[in-house]
């Protein structure tokens, strides 16, 4: 009976975590315009403002941490593109669902700009 109640709590709290952020309200992102507006709305709720994801994004589903240096310096744009294109993993592509200019922007505007990390 315990361990039926721990594994429900467990799944609860996974299932909060991975909703945390998903509200469409205005957000710094949106205030900063642009192709900032279409990240808000199509790649926050995974890949946070932050840009790190989540915790159990970044462990269960393999979301990049964009301000991860390493990971910044062994991924091209062309790469990139072609995953939001595309969809990688539990990821959706978008290519017909954004214009490619809007695809190659969030890629080297937004993706990129989270490289090198800012201060904090």
């Amino acid at each position: 009976m315990m361990k039926t109640y721990i594994t429900v709590l467990f799944i609860f709290i996974l299932c909060l975590l991975s909703f945390y952020g998903c509200d469409s309200k205005q957000t710094a992102l949106t205030e900063k315009g642009g192709i900032w507006v279409v990240y808000d709305r199509e790649c926050r709720k995974c890949h946070k403002a932050s840009g790190k994801g989540s915790l159990v994004g970044r462990f269960v589903f393999k979301i990049p941490n964009f301000t991860n240096p390493k990971w910044q310096d062994n991924v091209s744009d062309s790469r990139l593109i072609i995953s939001v294109a595309n969809g990688k993993r539990k990821m959706p592509g978008f290519k017909g669902k954004l214009p490619d200019e809007e695809i190659v922007d969030l890629v080297k505007v937004c993706v990129r700009s989270f490289y090198p990390p800012q201060a904090q």
